[in-house]
């Protein structure tokens, strides 16, 4: 068995610590950047809404429910919106079965999310009668579209183009739509198995 001389055994020992430091410290770092960029997303998401509903279940009207990742309640009704944090190149296309997204390290491909978003705004429409509904899919700023952007999608980004911000210190639009969103508030319920 090979042993350091007593001289060199103190160095491996501050040598272990410091790497165990410094792998402590990249680890934090990359752990604060994921938290500011989730809490950027957050706000983005907070400023066109008065009011928002994270990851409910609510009624499909065939006597089941369907997992809804964000309802709001906008200037223009109600929104549905799903956001999706993929890196890369998004190839993707309403009449496509599958999207594609061509990332640094890797290639995949994966449902396309209209799909479902069709599915969880009919379900909302149940529940809001004439009330607008409309719905999203909000990609991070991690993703890029080279070819173009299919329909109801977009970055983060570019929500305050599509939807104003709201003022809060105006409750009129609130009002106009206050029973439809406390019916929706009411069928709602958290989803126990959202992350």
């Amino acid at each position: 068995m090979l042993s350091l001389p007593e001289h060199l055994l103190g160095w491996a020992w501050i040598a272990g610590v410091l790497l165990v430091l410094v792998a402590a410290a990249v680890w934090a770092c990359l752990l604060l950047r994921a938290w500011r960029a989730r809490q950027a997303i957050d706000v983005a998401i907070a400023q066109i809404a008065y009011e928002i509903l994270k990851d409910v279940l609510i009624p499909n009207g065939m006597d089941g429910q369907i997992h809804v990742p964000y309802l709001l309640l906008t200037q223009r009704g109600v929104l549905v919106a799903e956001l999706l944090d993929l890196p890369g190149a998004i190839f993707g296309g309403d009449q496509m079965i599958e999207w594609t997204a061509i990332g640094r390290k890797r290639r995949y491909t994966f449902a396309n999310p209209q799909h479902a978003l069709y599915d969880r705004v009919a379900a909302v429409r149940l529940l809001t009668g004439e009330v607008p509904v409309e719905g999203r899919l909000i990609f991070t700023t991690r993703s890029e579209f080279p070819k173009g952007r299919p329909r109801n999608v977009l970055r983060i980004d570019d929500l305050i183009a599509e939807f104003p911000a709201v003022d809060r210190t105006r409750g009129n639009i609130t009002a106009a739509f206050g029973d439809v969103w406390a019916n929706v508030k009411k069928h709602a319920e958290p989803n126990p198995l959202a992350t």
